[in-house]
């Protein structure tokens, strides 16, 4: 082979050599390239990942704060209803005489603090007629005895049960069982009549009204009023009404008895 032709054949090849050479440098150099922007993707993928992660827990925290609070607030306003609420609650016969015996054993200690006796003989009359019997309260008269006549819906409150305080000829203090051996008799059998009387109704509006009297010149039907049998008022009206109760320990204990069925 001639000294031309094998310097031809070296050139060919080194041109090869380096298109290769610069082919080969170009792909290392565009798959770093690649490498890098992957790198860079993972980073900020991960970056992402943990602001998402940061603002997900943040919203969670904000949330359980948040909600927190609205508990915490609906417990305070729960507590204020508690102590406001008026609102009438309708109770069975069964549910009234339950929440009538639990304010009686209340009542127990509140009257054998202050020497008195307690009983829940706070109304009753001998024969009558078919009227229904009622109180007359600052709230409006309270249905006491539902002889359909004029009927439960002419009230706005209705009676869930009641107490009468008194003081006893024996000396006997807080609850007792029987004060009243005859309707003819009443409060006076037993009872010192020198001595205040008072008497507690407990409305289905979750208020207690008292009628107290400075002396013990009361019977079983002073404070209340009957309507006529065809439901119409009548002459037989209260001779005294009924007030709001100040005793604030007594507002509190029947809000609470009936709390249970609101």
């Amino acid at each position: 082979m001639s000294k031309g032709l094998w310097v031809g054949v070296i050139g060919v090849i080194a041109v090869i050599g380096i298109g290769i050479g610069g082919f080969y440098g170009y792909h290392q150099t565009q798959d770093k390239a690649l490498k890098t922007e992957q790198a860079k993707t993972k980073s900020m993928s991960e970056k992402l990942a943990g602001i998402d992660k940061k603002t997900s827990t943040d919203k969670t925290d904000k949330e359980s704060s948040n909600g927190s609070s609205s508990s915490s607030i609906s417990s305070v306003s729960s507590n204020q209803s508690s102590v406001t609420e008026t609102e009438s609650v309708a109770l069975t016969d069964a549910q009234k005489q339950a929440v009538n015996e639990a304010f009686l054993n209340w009542a127990d200690q509140r009257a054998a603090m202050g020497n008195m006796a307690v009983n829940d003989y706070y109304f009753g009359h001998g024969a009558a007629g078919r009227g229904d019997w009622y109180a007359n309260t600052p709230d409006g008269q309270m249905q006491v005895q539902d002889e359909n006549n004029p009927g439960p819906t002419a009230f706005p409150i209705h009676i869930v049960g009641g107490v009468v305080f008194l003081t006893m000829k024996d000396g006997s203090t807080g609850r007792q069982n029987d004060v009243v051996e005859s309707t003819a008799g009443g409060y006076s059998d037993k009872a010192d009549m020198s001595k205040p009387i008072t008497k507690y109704i407990l409305g289905d509006n979750g208020k207690v009204y008292e009628l107290k009297t400075s002396d013990g010149q009361v019977s079983l039907t002073t404070g209340f009023g009957e309507y006529n049998d065809d439901g119409t008022a009548s002459d037989y009206q209260p001779g005294q009404d009924f007030v709001l109760s100040g005793d604030g320990a007594a507002q509190t204990e029947l809000q609470n008895l009936l709390s249970a069925y609101r």
